[in-house]
């Protein structure tokens, strides 16, 4: 490994310190995208919170404005009463107005004031002192009535009012006796709008709430329809008089807003007059804001956002202005703040991470300097390495194309032998059985020929030599079968287990003492018929022929295991000790003498070899004396076959 020239050691460090330039850029940007970020989430918070606000007060103001369009309908119902009849008695004003007054509570007075010139005053007092026989016409200005001489050529007295005991001391009030109101009452009479009068209501006590006073002029009809004057006189001879209505102008707008839930804004209503400056009308102060007293219109919490709105009533001009208080409508700041603190911890961290880089980087240049000359010497050797592999690999290709031939040779080998083998197996079982056959019958000619002079014994062992003859019978075709296991194709086709068992029970012909019980939910496969037959019939044969009673009871049952069924051949004999299980699946073992007995000791080593080529697995459960049952496992179709077999689960 080359060692470094002392120029560049010493511009080592100088380079290092070029490298924590981006790392402070990013750190900067970090900081700073991080306030930005706080400061515009914060300005949404606020615009949310403006919105909210102008909503809500848009919606108070229009429900307002609603309520004093039906404050002017209910005056407008009344100027249509005396627009259409003229002789509308008292009688019939107080039921018209009773049920206004019971629905709005704001309500202080509703009038009747006909406009009465001096040519009819006469004919109108002696009309009005039928339902009021003390009626009189009187002024404002003047403790006593003014006498008649001293009435203008027109008077305007309140005739009908209600609620009447509130309201008794206005009937016959002349409103003419008020210069001013006279004046303005004339002008819309003459143009024939209403009239909108806001007065302070001297019984609350305090400034900021007014009467709301509301003049309509009622003119005469004729020929069904209303006069229309284009002139102002000529429409102030038609006019008939004003229907009027005073109202409470903060029953008024506390009523509108009852309905709709607190929300933590006050609202200020405010006329404006001919000489620009604003009159409070009336102050509404939040029901969130609690029961403090009304003063003036300075609320006493600190308020937040401001809107101003315009309401034009009649012919007033009004300004509203809704303020919020603070702690209603206030922006929750946290989110910006998480967003700051987010960011800058953020920042530190990848600040941190990337300083951790830079070191680590000029860590990792040292070390590859320093690894680069082992790597160079690594990869020499590494070539040598491969080039003897590559020896390697074509020597033990050559050997694999030696050993493939050699395979391929035995494997030809052996099949030849297998079928040279079963050749042999089926030849030499027809040789073997030919002379067995003449040994049985040679007996059976001598006990024939001589029956009358054998004696007992002798006829014994003829007896026995036929046993042994039958016995090597079996064991030449119980190999032949155990041979062919496995290399016979079979025939797959659907299997009723419960027919193919009672078909097996037929063919054994058990003994009249013997019953064979087979469960009634036994499936149906697909297998080869004849190889799960010889396994039931092996093991129903053997629980007969080795029960040890002359009577008893034999059980077959079924359980699903998966894709497999769980088949069992249970007996009620004298069972198995278990040191022999393992015997019995062995070639030629028997468990009883063979003198007497013709079992070859083949048919189960013959039932665990087919249901081991099927995949599955074989076992034995019994104790001396409390009988045997052999379990065995069988797929539900041919094509869940394994190429091992399974292994039984242990047993307790």
């Amino acid at each position: 490994m080359s060692v470094p020239r002392a120029d560049e050691r010493i511009d080592a460090p100088r380079t290092l310190r070029w490298r924590y330039i981006p790392v402070a850029i990013v750190a900067v940007l970090g900081i700073a995208i991080s306030l930005a970020s706080s400061r515009q989430v914060g300005e949404w918070e606020q615009q949310r919170v403006d919105s909210a606000f102008q909503g809500a007060a848009r919606d108070r103001v229009l429900i307002i404005q609603r309520e004093i369009e039906y404050t002017f309908s209910i005056v407008e119902d009344l100027a249509s009463l005396f627009e259409v009849s003229r002789n509308i008695a008292r009688r019939e004003f107080r039921k018209f107005v009773s049920p206004v007054l019971l629905r709005h509570p704001g309500v202080k007075a509703l009038q009747w004031i006909p406009a009465v010139a001096a040519p009819e005053r006469a004919s109108f007092l002696a009309r009005a002192r039928v339902s009021f026989p003390s009626f009189q016409i009187h002024r404002e200005d003047v403790d006593d009535n003014a006498p008649d001489d001293e009435s203008g050529p027109l008077q305007l007295p309140i005739l009908y009012v209600q609620p009447y005991q509130q309201n008794k001391d206005a009937l016959g009030l002349d409103l003419a006796s008020d210069p001013e109101l006279l004046e303005t009452l004339i002008e819309a009479g003459a143009s024939g709008k209403p009239l909108v009068r806001t007065t302070p209501d001297a019984t609350l006590g305090y400034a900021g709430d007014n009467d709301l006073t509301i003049y309509i002029p009622v003119y005469r009809r004729g020929d069904g329809a209303e006069v229309e004057a284009a002139e102002g006189e000529e429409q102030t001879a038609e006019l008939l008089g004003f229907a009027a209505g005073i109202f409470r102008l903060g029953g008024v707008i506390e009523r509108a807003l009852e309905s709709l839930s607190p929300s933590g804004i006050d609202i200020h209503f405010f006329r404006e007059t001919a000489t620009g400056e604003r009159d409070l009308l009336y102050f509404h102060r939040s029901r969130k804001a609690g029961q403090a007293q009304r003063t003036t219109g300075v609320a006493q919490e600190q308020t937040g956002s401001e809107m101003a709105l315009d309401l034009q009533v009649g012919d007033q001009h009004w300004s509203v202005i809704c303020t919020s208080h603070l702690r209603y409508f206030h922006p929750d700041l946290w989110n910006a703040w998480l967003v700051l603190v987010g960011g800058l911890a953020f920042s530190s961290l990848l600040t941190a991470y990337l300083v951790t880089l830079v070191n680590q980087a000029e860590k990792v240049r040292r070390l590859v300097n320093a690894r680069t000359g082992q790597l160079v010497t690594a990869v020499q050797a590494l070539k040598r390495q491969i080039a003897d592999r590559q020896r390697a690999e074509e020597e033990l290709q050559r050997l694999n194309e030696t050993l493939e031939q050699r395979v391929a040779e035995r494997t030809e080998e052996s099949r030849r032998r297998a079928e040279e083998l079963e050749q042999f197996a089926y030849v030499a079982s027809h040789d073997l059985k030919a002379p067995l056959r003449a040994i049985a019958n040679l007996s059976a000619w001598l006990e024939e020929d001589l029956q009358n002079r054998l004696d007992p014994e002798t006829r014994e062992q003829l007896e026995l030599l036929r046993d042994r003859v039958q016995r090597m019978q079996n064991l030449i075709d119980g190999l032949l079968e155990y041979s062919r296991v496995g290399r016979v194709p079979s025939a797959v086709k659907e299997v009723d287990i419960a027919t193919l068992l009672t078909e097996v029970v037929d063919l054994l012909s058990p003994q009249p003492g013997f019953r064979v019980d087979i469960d009634p939910d036994m499936p149906t496969l697909r297998t080869d018929p004849l190889r799960l037959g010889q396994v039931f019939s092996n093991l129903i044969g053997n629980a007969l022929k080795h029960h040890g009673g002359d009577r008893g009871r034999i059980r077959v049952a079924a359980r699903p295991l998966g894709t497999r069924y769980e088949f069992s051949v249970c007996d009620d004999g004298r069972g198995i000790d278990p040191d022999y299980h393992a015997k019995v699946f062995m070639m030629f073992q028997t468990l009883q003498s063979r003198d007497r007995d013709s079992d070859t000791g083949i048919g189960l080593a013959l039932v665990k070899k087919i249901v081991q080529e099927h995949g599955g697995w074989i076992r034995l459960e019994s104790e001396e004396g409390k009988g045997a049952c052999f379990r065995f496992t069988w797929p539900r179709d041919a094509k869940d076959e394994t190429a091992e077999p399974m292994q039984p689960p242990t047993t307790r």
